[in-house]
């Protein structure tokens, strides 16, 4: 099931500050896909990271180590379309960016804070993270709160 820009922003508003488990549970009952957590290790994302939190979804896996802002996302399927995941700051109602792997199954694209800018992530913030894998069929939504 695909989710609309106004059903994302009201889950937003109604679940903000709630945590992780309260925005899966909200995502899973609204349909937009199930998302599974994993061990934090898997082909193409960076090596030697001790990752915070690793999700997965139909398509695509993303990866979060908070201590330094690190965020990855990799395609997962070789099923033609590319990966995204968006990142944007709930409590401050800010949209940071938006990385896509375009380059086929295995591969990942990674951003971090010392790239400057819209990478360096407020700390103690709400951060949110959409992310899809299968070409506009079904998105899902995380947040954690970025305490390192």
């Amino acid at each position: 099931m695909q989710r609309t820009t106004s059903t994302a922003s009201a889950m937003r508003s109604r679940l903000r500050g709630r945590g992780t488990v309260a925005l899966v549970a909200a995502v899973a009952a609204a349909g937009l896909g199930m998302v599974t957590a994993t061990p934090a290790s898997a082909a193409g994302a960076p090596t030697g990271i001790n990752w915070d939190h690793v999700w997965n979804g139909t398509g695509v896996r993303v990866y979060v180590e908070e201590y330094g802002d690190i965020i990855s996302v990799c395609d997962t399927s070789a099923n033609g379309h590319s990966a995204f995941v968006t990142v944007d700051d709930w409590d401050l109602n800010i949209s940071h960016y938006k990385a896509t792997v375009s380059t086929g199954k295995g591969t990942c694209v990674t951003h971090r804070a010392s790239q400057g800018g819209k990478y360096n992530l407020h700390e103690y913030s709400n951060i949110g993270l959409t992310f899809e894998g299968q070409g506009g069929q079904g998105s899902y939504a995380v947040n954690f709160i970025n305490d390192h």
